[in-house]
């Protein structure tokens, strides 16, 4: 009995090899994905909450009672599976199916279909053709099995980085994220903030600060936080890039040396006024933040563009605002290392479009059909309430000259 439940164990994994492997899912990573999960986790209750943080990048704070994700993607792998069923997997004794309002594996045997008996030609000629079919089948069949076998036995392992995540960082260079802290100027209990400056000694020149200065003199310099979104935007893209084995370190901007680091992969979080460093780079793009409201501006609009993208309240409920960012790949300080802008007011939805698996798989195909530029820039539309980030897409796409 043992014998046939380990035979049984095997045949399933083998068909979920096929399936995973097979052209249906070939230009579905998100969908292999959460094939592979369920199948890892075939024998454990597994919830549509763990699905979508596990498989989907969601946030810890995701509910799928408002969010449908995880059942759209549990219907496209549903019907997925059975055009793999009818089609390329339609010889087998067994098939593999999710249940209508399920979101677990079952294996069901297939239906018997009765064939007549054929005319045959010459069984020696058949016999020697179907020989070499049979070496040449199990050969193919067995190496995909062996590299599939491989991903399932090594699910928690280091996966391989995405395409576009493998261009946009420079190999044998040290990824450093760089966040910003905002400079504030203390006078004893009050402590205020030039959303112009961010130069621990601007007080000095600020306009808006010099009747301050003038009345209680030079004040004390605090930098003791962090911008709620992009401390967020900071930590998932540090877990998802350590996810793939990327080798990374996280600093603020009151660290920050160019001199020392400009040979590493810098990813910049923020806008100017928090971010000074960012000053030298946001003029290279033709997608910029613009000052005050948080638009994003277009210096040159292509074909049906607008020449801005601003931002709104939803009237019924002011905790949801439609947000513009930007996130520009550009040429780094160093030679051979690489630039990675995300300004904006969210940069935590920044974050969240380039590491989901949904919309990184969708900017992914638009990436590819742009020619796999080494250097672009994008905006990107979200809708977030309070701090979470309901929703991210792409707007706008450039490709960014490679001089410096």
């Amino acid at each position: 009995m043992a014998a046939a439940g380990a035979a049984t164990q095997s045949g399933h994994q083998a068909l979920v090899e096929s399936a995973a492997g097979s052209a249906r899912l070939a230009r579905s990573p998100a969908l292999r994905k959460l094939l592979l999960y369920l199948w890892e986790h075939r024998e454990q209750p597994v919830s549509e909450y763990a699905i979508g943080v596990d498989v989907f990048g969601k946030r810890e704070d995701f509910d799928p009672r408002t969010d449908a994700t995880v059942r759209v993607q549990i219907g496209r792998l549903r019907q997925k599976l059975k055009e793999y069923a009818e089609a390329e997997g339609s010889g087998g004794a067994v098939r593999l199916t999710i249940p209508q309002g399920s979101h677990k594996l079952e294996f069901m045997e297939a239906p018997v279909v009765e064939r007549r008996p054929e005319k045959r030609p010459d069984r020696r000629w058949m016999l020697t053709v179907g020989l070499v079919g049979a070496v040449l089948a199990v050969a193919a069949l067995g190496w995909s099995n062996w590299a599939l076998r491989r991903e399932l036995a090594g699910a928690n392992r280091v996966g391989q980085l995405p395409a576009v995540w493998q261009s946009m960082l420079r190999p044998g260079r040290l990824t450093r994220v760089i966040y910003p802290v905002p400079v504030f100027y203390a006078w004893g209990q009050l402590r205020v903030r030039d959303v112009l400056i961010n130069d621990p000694e601007g007080w000095r020149s600020s306009a808006n600060l010099a009747g301050l200065v003038e009345k209680m003199g030079a004040p004390q310099v605090s930098q003791s936080y962090s911008v709620a979104s992009d401390t967020a935007a900071a930590i998932q893209l540090t877990r998802f890039l350590s996810g793939f084995g990327v080798a990374m370190e996280v600093s603020p901007t009151a660290t920050l040396s160019l001199d020392k680091y400009g040979n590493e992969n810098l990813v910049f979080l923020g806008i100017p006024p928090t971010n000074a460093a960012l000053d030298q780079y946001v003029h290279r793009t033709n997608f910029y933040l613009m000052p005050g409201h948080g638009a994003v501006g277009n210096r040159r609009p292509a074909s049906g563009e607008p020449e801005k993208f601003v931002g709104s309240t939803d009237a019924k409920n002011p905790a949801m605002q439609k947000r513009f960012g930007i996130i520009a790949v550009l040429p780094g300080h160093g030679s051979k290392s690489s630039l990675i802008l995300f300004t904006g007011l969210a940069t935590s939805s920044l974050a969240t479009f380039l590491t989901s698996p949904l919309s990184l798989e969708e900017f992914s195909g638009r990436w590819e059909s742009g020619g796999r530029p080494e250097y672009w820039e994008a905006v990107v539309e979200a809708s977030v309430e309070g701090q979470t980030v309901k929703s991210a897409r792409l707007a706008a796409f450039r490709v960014v000259a490679a001089k410096r």
